[in-house]
């Protein structure tokens, strides 16, 4: 049986460890210690890591895990700390006891590339998607980021998300200030605020959550187009002017 367990590094990343039989997987481990903690407390080996892109507060671990641990590592950019092998859209990755899909979400970084596991429909997006937002441009384009977003909603809506950031509280922070009057963006902003203020993370959410609350994946939606006066806009543009106003939040 596939387990995903949550891992907190640095102030507010996650990285995730999914283990089945005598197969473990880390992703994007920003740090090596709380790795090498799980290891050690669950009795396992490490055989590969995936990066979903190479920001260092999602990398920093790799160098030390990969020494200690004998590890691979794998991601769609060369830039990657330690990486072995460079993957990109729909790479296989063999030896491991299900199917792991890759797709290459461009955008945040050029090589950003997320990971889908069908038989627990779970999705590893790192810092292209998050509950409530999606992440900044730095190289690639906006448009690029909305399409490689359009991918992700592509998959089944019971898809669970597991992102690379506790960003969610801000997030609907800022979609309630876009939609004041929408009640469906309070209510989520309040179950968020309770699990915050409780200690608990609020990862992972199911894609349909996110389609229903996430102002990112909704720019085809008039209600939204109305809130932002951009009724004529294309969604695309819809898309980056949320980004910019975000970025200014």
């Amino acid at each position: 049986m596939v387990e995903i367990t949550l891992l907190q590094a640095h102030d507010d990343n996650y990285a995730y460890m999914i283990s089945d039989g005598d197969t473990t997987i880390a992703i994007d481990p920003g740090e090596a210690e709380p790795v090498l903690d799980y290891l050690e407390k669950h009795g396992r080996s490490l055989s590969l890591i995936l990066n979903t892109h190479m920001h260092q507060d999602h990398c920093g671990g790799n160098l030390t895990l990969k020494r200690l641990t004998g590890c691979h590592i794998a991601g769609g950019d060369e830039r990657i700390v330690g990486v072995d092998r460079l993957l990109q859209e729909d790479s296989v990755l063999p030896g491991l006891p299900w199917p792991l899909q890759v797709m290459h979400t461009p955008g945040h970084t050029r090589g950003d590339c997320c990971y889908y596991l069908p038989q627990c429909e779970a999705l590893f997006c790192g810092d292209t998607l998050f509950s409530g937002g999606c992440g900044r441009v730095f190289e690639g384009t906006m448009e690029q980021l909305y399409h490689s977003l359009q991918k992700i909603t592509a998959l089944p809506e019971t898809t669970r998300l597991y992102c690379g950031h506790e960003y969610t509280e801000e997030n609907y922070r800022f979609a309630a200030s876009i939609e004041p009057s929408s009640a469906t963006v309070h209510d989520k902003l309040s179950r968020v605020h309770y699990l915050r203020n409780h200690g608990k993370p609020t990862l992972p959410v199911t894609l349909a959550e996110e389609l229903l609350c996430n102002p990112f994946l909704r720019c085809e939606e008039k209600e939204l187009q109305r809130a932002l006066k951009m009724e004529q806009a294309s969604a695309v543009e819809v898309f980056t002017d949320l980004r910019q106003r975000k970025n200014r939040f």
